[in-house]
């Protein structure tokens, strides 16, 4: 799996035979991504609006919580490429989506998200960020022939705008269910 997640950060064209490595390795590198975004420094600040005594969140929280959101990201993205692809008989869907995206990830998205773990303000990531999108559309196009890099990066961005909305909803209703079960009302802005 390495050796092709490098090609592919490298925008070497590889087909789908290159992405038949076992499942493992790719689950292993969307769970590592998400440990690592739960490290992010922001992720356990207390907003400077926040009320006096308002408690940080403990570490193990935070790893759990961005796991979830991540796993949550890659199935919604997942769904939506498959669905995107197959438009127009881009895609027969043979192959296997699920080791091309997480190989599309794995060397732009850990150095990013390790990057943030570390201290790096977010902004200062935001070329590497572009960059992987641009990544995860060479790989497509480069995995289904019959889509292009424009159509790809289409699907990229619609999946990642679908991801936007689902975990907002998601981390909304955690939020107001929190604060229900701890007896405190909800703030209103």
């Amino acid at each position: 799996m390495l050796a092709t997640a490098f090609s592919v950060f490298l925008l070497q064209p590889r087909p789908f035979a290159c992405y038949t490595f076992p499942r493992w390795q790719s689950a292993l590198v969307i769970t590592l991504i998400g440990v690592l975004m739960g490290l992010d420094p922001g992720w356990r600040a207390v907003p400077p609006d926040a009320p006096p005594g308002m408690a940080v969140p403990p570490l193990w929280a935070a790893v759990g919580i961005s796991m979830v959101l991540i796993w949550l990201g890659f199935l919604v993205v997942l769904g939506v490429l498959r669905w995107w692809l197959k438009r127009g008989q881009r895609w027969d869907g043979q192959g296997d989506l699920f080791n091309l995206v997480a190989a599309s990830w794995l060397v732009v998205d850990v150095l990013g998200t390790g990057l943030v773990a570390l201290g790096v303000p977010l902004l200062w990531t935001l070329p590497l960020w572009l960059y992987s999108v641009f990544v995860g559309a060479k790989a497509l196009s480069a995995g289904v022939p019959k889509a292009s890099v424009g159509y790809s990066l289409g699907g990229i961005v619609s999946s990642i705008i679908v991801v936007i909305i689902v975990s907002s909803l998601v981390m909304g209703f955690a939020g107001f269910a929190m604060a229900v079960l701890s007896g405190v009302p909800p703030v209103a802005r």
